[in-house]
């Protein structure tokens, strides 16, 4: 099914949320960003997860109209990324990301009320990992894009970086490696030059170590997605140039079986620009309001 997205929005339009922190469990300070309705308005919590580049004020387009439909929105950043100054692009393994993440879904998610996860990306990838260990408490997971099943280049680029890795090893807590996914992969709209190429925060370079959390966290998606009982939504881009669409239909179909509800929205990889009204009515009609908790 393809959606036809409403007009995009400019990207200094929305807000840019409430910035909260959190100290992990070895006392590293996670910073995220909240965008809520007023209290007592919301009807779910709806975590997302950035990529490898990205980080969680790229969800703003898409944030406002999720608020506007009920939604409180969680952008859960990686640690090492967004605001943070700290281990730029690394992390220690992969079981602190989870438990970063599991600690930010503790301190915001509403009482009584709806848990989805989502995850843009290779953020899907780690939304899926986390709802694994999650039975019960997730009603609903949407993946965006998510970065399962790459595109050749894409794969060509991966394939070029782990060859240099390999050539010229450096320290596994150096951010030596540079992001396989470009910036123009993102988007060809005005919030590539407008915002994407002008964010400081976006992240180029990061480390061995990351990578091969990537790798690890990756395998274990594709083990846990026949697993999980869940409701899945996966939200395609139609002339997205770092997921390779038709693998990721044949894939996650041939993994979850009639499980998995596929939309596919016109657009670039950055859905959250190009189409936040389209993507937002996709999400909030998977997870309706009177979705049990």
């Amino acid at each position: 099914m393809v959606v036809d997205p409403a007009a995009a929005v400019t990207v200094d339009a929305p807000s840019e949320g409430r910035v909260a922190s959190i100290r992990a469990a070895d006392g590293y300070e996670l910073s995220y960003r909240v965008w809520a309705p007023a209290p007592g308005a919301a009807r779910a919590t709806l975590v997302l997860f950035n990529g490898v580049m990205s980080h969680s004020l790229w969800f703003a387009p898409l944030a406002g109209p999720l608020v506007s439909a009920g939604f409180k929105v969680v952008g859960a950043d990686r640690r090492g990324t967004g605001l943070a100054t700290q281990a730029r692009g690394d992390a220690p393994d992969a079981k602190t990301l989870l438990d970063d993440a599991r600690a930010i879904v503790a301190r915001e998610r509403l009482p009584a009320r709806p848990l989805h996860l989502g995850g843009w990306c290779w953020g899907a990838i780690l939304a899926i990992n986390l709802a694994a260990e999650m039975p019960g408490e997730v009603q609903r997971l949407m993946l965006l894009a998510p970065g399962l099943y790459p595109t050749e280049p894409l794969k060509r680029r991966m394939a070029e970086q782990e060859g240099a890795a390999r050539d010229e090893p450096q320290p596994e807590d150096r951010p030596c490696l540079a992001s396989p996914i470009s910036e123009e992969m993102f988007t060809s709209g005005p919030a590539l030059d407008a915002f994407i190429m002008k964010d400081p925060r976006r992240l180029a370079l990061f480390t061995p170590r990351f990578a091969a959390i990537m790798s690890k966290l990756g395998m274990g998606a594709r083990l846990k997605l026949p697993k999980l009982q869940v409701p899945l939504l996966v939200v395609l881009a139609s002339d997205d140039r770092a997921t390779d669409n038709d693998e990721t239909l044949r894939g996650i179909g041939k993994l979850t079986g009639s499980r998995a509800v596929f939309r596919t929205i016109a657009g670039a990889h950055g859905l959250q620009f190009d189409a936040p009204d389209a993507l937002a009515r996709a999400i909030a009609e998977f997870a309706p309001a009177d979705a049990a908790p």
